[in-house]
C-alpha cells in the first residue's frame, strides 16, 4: 500500500513538473521547435534519396544545424528603424512576393496588428480582415495603404490604373450587378440593364427587395447573389466526405458544416488555392483544420485558369428554381491548382462546362491572357452587364478583314507597361520603341507584341509564346457587325467532345 502511494505521488509530481515546465515555455518557442524538427525531417528524407557524396555532406550539416538550433526572439528591423517580431512565431512563413519583400515592407503594413507582442491574442488584435488583409472591407487599409517607406501602394496614386483597390470594388465580379440586372429584366421589373437605386460599388447581395417580394426572392439572394462575388461571397466547393455536405451544396443552400469558403477580395485571385482551400506551407502556426486559406503565404500575378474556376465553370445556376448545380463531370475534373498547367487534352476537358463551345486559343491560353486588368479589376464605372464590362474582343488580337490589330509604340520610360516586369517573372523584355497591342477601348496589352511581320503573345502564367493568326489577308468570312465570341464560334467551334 505504501509503495502504491509513493508511486502515485511520484507520478502526480512528475505531471505537475511537466505542466510547470510547459507553462514556462512560451508558445513561440514551441512553434520554432516544431519548425526546426520539420525542416530536419524534410532534409533527412532528401538525404535518404541522395547518392552524391558532396550533396549528402551538405545535407548532413544542414540537418545538424536544425537539430542544434535553439529558439530565440527574431527582430525584423525595417529600413525606417521600426522593429517587428512577427517571424518569432511565424518563422516558417513564405516570402509574400518579390515585389513586397518583408525586409522592406514588414508584416504590419499589410496585416495590421501589434508587431512587438509575442502573445498571440495581443499580437493579432486589430489585424486587417482577421488574417485576410485582401478582404474588400479592409483592403483600403492594407493593399491600399501606405508602405513603411511612405509610398502609396494600390490606392492614392495619380495614375488611376494603379489604384486597383478603388477600382476592384466597382468590378462586376465584386458587385454581381450583372446577375441582378439580367434576372430583374427576365422577371419584367426593369426594361433596361439599369437597376433603379443601385450605386457604383454596391454589392448586389445587399440590394433591398431585388425581386420585389416574389416567393423565390430569398433563394435568389442566398443561392445566386450571395455566391462567388469577391466581397465575401460564398465559393462553391464540390461536396466530398472531407469538406462539405452534399445536401445543400448541390442545391445552393448553406453548408451543413461551419466550414464555408468565402471570397476574400484581392486574395481570391492573387493567392493560389487547392480544392480544399487549405494551407500546406512551412509555417507551423498555420497548420489547422480550418478551410479558406491559400496553399502558401504568397501573392502572384501568374493566375492559372484553375484559380478562376473556383467560381467560373463549376456548374450552372437555374434562374427559375434559383438553385446551383455542379457540372456533371465534376468528379473527373483535374484541378492542377499548384501549377495551373495541365496537358492540352486535360485543359480541353476541364476548362469549360460540358457542351460549351470555344476556340482553340481560349483553352490554350489562361483567362488572364485575354481578360485585361480593367476587365477583371474594374474601370471605376458601374456596369450592369458582362458585355459592358469586358474590354476585349476577338478582333483586338486577330484584327478584321480590313484592319490589323491596333498597336502602340512604347516611347515613355515611365509607361505603365514597364511595371509588369516587376510583378511577373514571365514578362518578356520590353524596351523603348517596342510595339504592344491595345484594345478597342485603348487599354494596353503588354504581353502581346508586334515584331516585324509577327504577332506574338506570351502567356502570363507559363511564359509560353503563341503566334497569333490574323483575320486580315485570310479567308475568314466574318462580318464587321458581328464581332462577339458567339459569332466567331460559328466556325471556331471546338468542345470537350470535339477537341
Amino acid at each position: 500500500m505504501k509503495k502504491a502511494l509513493i508511486l502515485v505521488s511520484l507520478f502526480v509530481g512528475l505531471v505537475v513538473l511537466i505542466l510547470l515546465i510547459q507553462g514556462r515555455t512560451p508558445d513561440w518557442a514551441q512553434y520554432q521547435r516544431e519548425y526546426f524538427k520539420e525542416q530536419a525531417a524534410t532534409l533527412h528524407a532528401q538525404l535518404n534519396s541522395t547518392k552524391d557524396e558532396a550533396k549528402r555532406t551538405q545535407l548532413k550539416q544542414e540537418i545538424k544545424s536544425f537539430q542544434n538550433q535553439k529558439p530565440e526572439i527574431i527582430d525584423l528591423v525595417l529600413p525606417n528603424g521600426k522593429v517587428e517580431r512577427c517571424k518569432t512565431c511565424h518563422i516558417g512563413i513564405e516570402e509574400i512576393s518579390s515585389s513586397h519583400p518583408s525586409n522592406t515592407f514588414g508584416c504590419v503594413a499589410c496585416h495590421g496588428g501589434n508587431p512587438l507582442s509575442l502573445d498571440k491574442g495581443t499580437a493579432h488584435d486589430q489585424m486587417y480582415g482577421g488574417g485576410h488583409p485582401g478582404s474588400l472591407n479592409t483592403a483600403s487599409l492594407s493593399c491600399g495603404g501606405t508602405a513603411e517607406n511612405g509610398m502609396a501602394c494600390h490606392s492614392g496614386n495619380q495614375e488611376a490604373a494603379k489604384n486597383e483597390v478603388d477600382l476592384v470594388k466597382t468590378s462586376i465580379m465584386s458587385t454581381k450587378a450583372g446577375e441582378l440586372s439580367v434576372v430583374r429584366r427576365m422577371f419584367g421589373f426593369d426594361k433596361t440593364n439599369e437597376v433603379p437605386g443601385l450605386v457604383k460599388g454596391q454589392t448586389a447581395a445587399l440590394y433591398p427587395n431585388p425581386l420585389q417580394g416574389q416567393p423565390n426572392q430569398k433563394a435568389f439572394q442566398q443561392n445566386c447573389l450571395n455566391q462567388c462575388h469577391q466581397n465575401g461571397g460564398e465559393i462553391p466547393v464540390f461536396p466530398t466526405s472531407n469538406n462539405l455536405s452534399p445536401q445543400g451544396s448541390q442545391t445552393g443552400a448553406k453548408s451543413q458544416t461551419e466550414n464555408k469558403i468565402t471570397a476574400k477580395g484581392c486574395e481570391v485571385c492573387h493567392v493560389l488555392t487547392n480544392p480544399m482551400h487549405t494551407y500546406i506551407g512551412t509555417d507551423t502556426t498555420m497548420r489547422s483544420a480550418d478551410l479558406g486559406w491559400g496553399m502558401t503565404h504568397s501573392l502572384t500575378t501568374q493566375i492559372p485558369y484553375t484559380q478562376c474556376n473556383q467560381c467560373h465553370n463549376q456548374g450552372n445556376h437555374d434562374p427559375l428554381k434559383m438553385s446551383f448545380a455542379f457540372r456533371s463531370d465534376m468528379t473527373k475534373v483535374i484541378s492542377d491548382w499548384k501549377s495551373g498547367d495541365t496537358n492540352y487534352l486535360d485543359r480541353v476537358k476541364d476548362y469549360y462546362l460540358p457542351g460549351e463551345i470555344f476556340a482553340q486559343c481560349e483553352v490554350s491560353l489562361d483567362c488572364i491572357d485575354c481578360h485585361t486588368r480593367q476587365d477583371v479589376m474594374g474601370d471605376n464605372l458601374l456596369h450592369t452587364s458582362q458585355y459592358e464590362a469586358v474590354h476585349l474582343q476577338c478582333q483586338d488580337c486577330h484584327g478584321t478583314k480590313e484592319t490589323l490589330p491596333k498597336t502602340k509604340k512604347i516611347v515613355d520610360p515611365k509607361d505603365l507597361a514597364f511595371e509588369e516586369q516587376l510583378t511577373n517573372p514571365k514578362f518578356p523584355a520590353l524596351k523603348l520603341g517596342d510595339e504592344i497591342l491595345v484594345t478597342g477601348k485603348g487599354e494596353e496589352l503588354p504581353f502581346i507584341r508586334h515584331e516585324g511581320n509577327s504577332w506574338v503573345q506570351t502567356s502570363r502564367v507559363t511564359g509560353k509564346t503563341f503566334s497569333i493568326p490574323l483575320v486580315y489577308g485570310s479567308n475568314c468570312k466574318q462580318s464587321l457587325l458581328e464581332q462577339g465570341a458567339d459569332s466567331c464560334h460559328k466556325c471556331h467551334d471546338r468542345s470537350a467532345s470535339h477537341p
